[in-house]
């Protein structure tokens, strides 16, 4: 069994590769040739809780297992730590261990490089980020390799004390990107073509101005409950049709859909998967998009699977017997 720990993953993955892969698995994805239940979650001790999100393909067994203690954090602890395991899908032997933040690190990065790639023009010179997180910076790398001509990157973030040293961070993970800091999230519109987000927020981030989002292209990651909501209803009003999620539960669980649509700022007709553009069955109608990723356990086990198939092309990872 091959075991691949969070440095090994980061030295495995080519992120061009991972983004075509995820597109290549929301094109699977709408044909449903899978198998995958509601994720499930147990708790103890007033929040506890261990996740199990499994999934099967013609191709790939797996699952994700996740914990998150809230009081961890208090101990110098990682709130949320996991594995992603993988079993031959021809004889059900365990086949991969994967260390999971990692795992969901690089997938949903590369689920929104694919976003910034089917929806941002292909000329674009500056990417904006809101978000400051492990999440966030990942985002930017994998935005930047979808589209190679961006030499800005503009941050923010709410909590300002954490700019500075997430930049100096980025700055020395992107190579031929001048990184900068934007003073609010009002001049990291006025300063960028496409936009990423990846935070916790319960209000928009940006302010209701139809002149301010429009033209850019926004890939949203971080609303993963109906109570978080990073966009306002002024972006619904300048996307037309232009909406587009990674799967359809995300109209069930995001607040940056649940909320416009509760509102009328937005119809059902305009939402449309990925997979569409990326299939060349739609075609972009404006210059003002949204796609909105929540993720799925079927994107963890493709993306495992190419990570484990990079790194025995690479020699990496430790083998064991189990």
């Amino acid at each position: 069994m091959l075991v691949l720990n969070e440095k090994t993953l980061v030295e495995t993955v080519d992120l061009e590769e991972l983004i075509g892969r995820m597109e290549q698995t929301m094109l699977f994805a709408d044909e449903g040739n899978f198998a995958m239940p509601l994720r499930s979650s147990v708790s103890l001790n007033g929040g506890d809780s261990l996740m199990l999100m499994p999934c099967v393909t013609p191709d790939a067994w797996g699952c994700k297992l996740l914990t998150l203690r809230p009081g961890n954090p208090q101990k110098g602890l990682p709130f949320i730590n996991g594995a992603v395991m993988l079993f031959d899908a021809n004889t059900g032997d365990p086949k991969a261990l994967l260390e999971g933040k990692m795992v969901t690190a690089l997938r949903t990065g590369a689920v929104g490089g694919a976003g910034i790639k089917n929806t941002a023009r292909a000329d674009i010179g500056s990417l904006g980020l809101v978000g400051t997180g492990a999440q966030g910076f990942w985002q930017a790398q994998f935005g930047c390799a979808a589209r190679k001509g961006v030499k800005e990157v503009w941050i923010y973030d709410a909590l300002t004390e954490k700019l500075a040293p997430f930049a100096e961070k980025l700055r020395a993970a992107l190579t031929g990107v001048t990184v900068k800091i934007a003073a609010s999230a009002a001049e990291l519109l006025e300063k960028t073509e496409a936009v990423m987000t990846a935070t916790p927020s319960r209000s928009p981030l940006f302010p209701d101005d139809e002149k301010l989002l429009a033209g850019h292209a926004f890939t949203g990651i971080g609303s993963y409950l109906p109570e978080m909501r990073e966009y306002p209803d002024a972006l619904f009003r300048l996307t037309g049709g232009d909406v587009y999620v990674d799967t359809p539960h995300a109209l069930d669980e995001t607040g940056d859909l649940i909320t416009p649509l509760e509102n009328g700022a937005l119809w059902r007709e305009n939402i449309h998967t990925l997979a569409e553009l990326i299939g060349g069955k739609r075609k972009k109608e404006s210059d003002t998009t949204f796609f909105k990723s929540v993720g799925m356990a079927l994107f963890d086990i493709a993306a495992a699977d190419y990570l484990c198939e990079k790194a025995a092309q690479k020699g990496l990872g430790q083998k064991v017997e189990f």
